[in-house]
């Protein structure tokens, strides 16, 4: 072996060009291997850092009927799950909000999770420093709070004398009683602080509420429990609530899903997945173009091998030595690749979309070490084996009489022809699955939002906790007014909400239809409280009757603005305005709100899903404590957002202010993860590509310089350059063309798996599948031309002296 490895070593820095292409161009797939495995690895690998991990499990609410898998509960359900089932050795609840964080510089809005008393039990960690919140504290009410391990230290500089003291949320002041671990996660983000859950200003009503809800539920199944035990168990209690709580458990299911399989989300899950297969088969590519690398240069070779043999030398002793050089290729490019993948790693943390989970974990560590050994040693075997396999094949006698072997020869110039079909046929799948992306990201830049982002800046404003729903009136119509009114602002307004999340769902009664009225309408829907003037902000048409005005407000008859999706469901092909609705049951407090107006569709919820029912309430009949500013302006809407907050400070300086963005660059964000997965599959794709041109082209420049007598023999003959280049060319394209066919075939099966990441195309979309056999097409035809055209000016005297 150490004579092969000194034997190995020589002969690669003998041929250092060989050596350099080789290492280069295998560098290049196994490092794109090692950084999509780094995010593979992170994300999905990684185990968690609860114990026992796999015995956690995320319960959510179902609606089959709308293929709604994962919907938020209400805390009556919970607690009937909690104490009807015998497969969990406990539930927990949460549910993520948002608070503001206050004490600081500037008013600050963090994420909060509120939390039932026994979430960290169940989980399995506790307070590094400290202890969580208990049963009493949560019976109580009590103000306190656990702190994440970054907000300890930012906040009050990591000091240990942290417990006791006090922070203020939402104008509360909380005591703080813990801090949880460095690095502890939870859902995939990183929360600041933890609350009980009997914080929440209306807790009586929350745990009364029945069906959907908005809390998330967590639980731990006992030990020798399945998960399909327990969902068996769980779908009896669904059907048990639903007979006995008709009108809010009617159609709700209850769906089990694997903790880590929640915390990455099937999507991300399917991507990374898909990105992997991507730079596997560009790493096969690259085998394959190192593969003929070796063919051509054990041609070269085929002399001093059949000495060898002459000399005793047996088939299993060559193929040895020519592994070793194989494997020695393979190590220098798995170090490169590293290196390669260092870097790639840093470039694609800098641009992937912040809600990647694990985000800050993604770095090489031993499990990426070895992964890249093994790789290695594969691309070793997988470029090394069949051209040591050929070349072992050489006759002594023919190779030292005229210089043709195995692999020079007729079955020889078949391989190399079978692994440029493959190079094709790998690419072609490549690039099928880039332009259906591709496809699916401009579709879905085409979609009609129903409103116009362009200059919108939007900010987040609340009154202190402690204000009165009518100090919220006075004070959000004075910002409307004074920000429509400044230079350079075209028009203002204020909406509970800009985009919709998560699925909302609730009661809708209509009024005057007897069945709906004896039986509510279970709907996906949407209710915000605007104020005058954010329909024209947003630029969203109106379709029929009139936008709120001065009029709606505490003293006038309750009135609502609804958009088409709920007109096509409850008033299809009738006239809506004058219409009567109450959200909730008909035996509900709520008031029946007269529909005034009709807009567009707007695409608040996800730009790939179609538009819920949204209903929209005047903020002067409605208030709501926390809302978000939205400012039209003339020019540049950054440069406002200075003025505005200084505007708003002089109407009360005790307001929060936070989240100024301008809303094309939070539609931007929305996109991110989309337009991530397809950039870095058509760069794969764009590798793939080059890496099959280069592999064809070197094919045919080594057949035109194995074929130098025989092209000087034609035109010796009378052949003319021209059928000399279609002679060259028609053997490339004829290859590229199977390759290319192969491809296809294989694609139309394949792509379908990318089906849920399509969004207005489908798995074999035509235009995709004429684009890439086109293109390819065209980068064969351009890989032929060179070595074709050096043919055809061969000089048949040159050429029959040739050896």
């Amino acid at each position: 072996m150490l004579q092969d490895l000194r034997l190995g070593v020589r002969l690669l820095v003998r041929h250092r060009s060989f050596t350099a292409i080789a290492v280069l161009t295998l560098a290049a797939g196994i490092g794109a291997n090692i950084t999509i495995f780094s995010v593979v690895n992170a994300v999905m690998l990684r185990p968690l850092p609860y114990p026992e991990a796999e015995r956690l499990v995320f319960i959510w609410s179902e609606v089959p009927q709308q293929n709604v898998r994962e919907r938020a509960s209400a805390y009556a359900n919970f607690s009937e799950w909690r104490s009807q089932n015998s497969s969990f050795e406990d539930l927990a609840v949460f549910d993520p909000t948002s608070v503001t964080l206050t004490g600081g510089a500037e008013p600050e809005q963090i994420m909060s999770v509120r939390a039932s008393s026994n979430l960290f039990t169940v989980l399995g960690v506790a307070p590094a420093l400290g202890r969580s919140f208990n049963a009493d504290e949560e019976a109580h009410r009590d103000r306190v709070v656990v702190l994440s391990h970054g907000l300890w230290q930012r906040r009050f500089g990591g000091s240990a004398g942290v417990l006791g003291q006090t922070l203020e949320i939402d104008g509360m002041s909380t005591r703080v009683i813990g801090v949880m671990p460095k690095g502890f996660q939870f859902s995939g983000e990183d929360t600041p602080v933890w609350e009980p859950q009997t914080v929440v200003a209306n807790w009586e009503a929350q745990k009364a509420q029945r069906g959907t809800g908005s809390w998330q539920v967590v639980g731990r199944l006992k030990p020798n429990v399945s998960l399909r035990q327990a969902q068996t168990e769980m779908s009896v209690i669904a059907q048990r609530l639903e007979q006995t709580s008709p009108d809010a458990n009617k159609g709700l299911g209850i769906n089990l899903v694997p903790f880590y399989m929640q915390l990455t989300g099937s999507n991300v899950r399917l991507a990374l997945w898909i990105l992997f297969a991507a730079v596997v088969f560009v790493l096969l590519i690259a085998c394959t173009n190192v593969a003929n690398l070796m063919l051509a240069r054990g041609m070269a070779r085929e002399r001093e091998i059949a000495i060898r043999m002459a000399l005793g030398a047996g088939r299993m002793r060559l193929i040895r030595q020519l592994l070793t050089e194989s494997t020695l290729l393979a190590l220098m490019a798995g170090g490169l690749g590293l290196f390669i993948a260092s870097w790639g790693i840093r470039i694609l943390i800098r641009f992937s979309p912040p809600n990647l989970p694990h985000l800050d974990s993604i770095a090489i560590d031993g499990r990426v070490l070895a992964f890249t050994i093994v790789v290695s040693l594969l691309t070793a075997m997988l470029f090394g084996l069949a051209p040591a396999l050929k070349v072992s094949q050489v006759h002594p006698g023919s190779a030292l009489k005229d210089g043709r072997g195995a692999s020079g020869g007729i079955t020889g110039r078949r391989l190399r022809g079978l692994l440029v079909i493959a190079e094709f046929s790998l690419a072609v799948l490549l690039l099928s699955g880039a332009g259906l992306l591709l496809r699916s990201f401009i579709r879905l830049q085409a979609v009609e939002l129903g409103f116009d982002p362009a200059q919108v800046l939007t900010m987040q404003t609340a009154p202190p906790q402690n204000s009165t729903a009518d100090q919220w009136r006075g004070f959000y119509q004075q910002v409307r007014e004074r920000i429509a009114a400044l230079p350079g602002v075209e028009s203002a307004g204020l909406t509970e909400e800009i985009f919709i999340s998560g699925n909302p769902e609730g009661v809708i009664t209509v009024e005057g239809d007897s069945a709906n009225n004896s039986t509510p309408a279970r709907i996906p829907f949407r209710r915000d409280v605007i104020t005058e003037g954010v329909f024209q902000t947003l630029r969203v048409p109106l379709r029929q009757g009139r936008f709120f005005n001065a009029q709606d407000n505490q003293g006038t008859v309750p009135v609502a603005i609804i958009n088409e999706t709920m007109v096509r469901r409850f008033w299809p092909g009738q006239e809506a305005l004058g219409k009567r609705f109450k959200l909730g049951s008909v035996q509900s407090s709520n008031p029946w709100l007269t529909i005034v107006g009709v807009v567009a569709d707007m695409r608040r919820q996800n730009l790939e899903r179609q538009p819920i029912a949204q209903i929209f309430l005047p903020h002067q009949q409605s208030p709501e404590r926390r809302m978000n500013l939205l400012v039209r302006a003339a020019g540049d809407p950054a440069q406002l957002a200075p003025v505005v907050r200084k505007e708003i400070r002089g109407i009360d300086k005790t307001v929060f202010i936070y989240g100024s963005s301008t809303l094309e660059s939070r539609l931007a964000g929305a996109m991110a993860e989309r337009r991530f997965q397809t950039w870095l599959l058509m760069l794969f794709a764009a590798l793939a590509l080059l890496l099959a041109a280069v592999g064809i082209y070197g094919l045919l420049h080594q057949a035109v310089v194995l074929r130098t007598r025989e092209i000087g023999t034609r035109l010796a003959l009378g052949a003319r350059p021209r059928d000399v280049l279609w002679l060259v060319a028609g053997q490339g394209m004829s290859l590229a063309l199977c390759g290319i066919g192969v491809g296809t075939l294989a694609a139309l099966g394949l792509t379908r798996v990318l089906a849920s990441l399509l969004f207005g195309v489908t798995p074999t979309d035509a235009i995709t599948f004429i684009a890439v056999p086109s293109v390819l097409l065209l980068t064969a035809l351009l890989a032929c031309y060179i070595p074709a055209r050096r043919a055809a000016k061969v000089d048949p005297l040159v050429a029959l002296r040739y050896e």
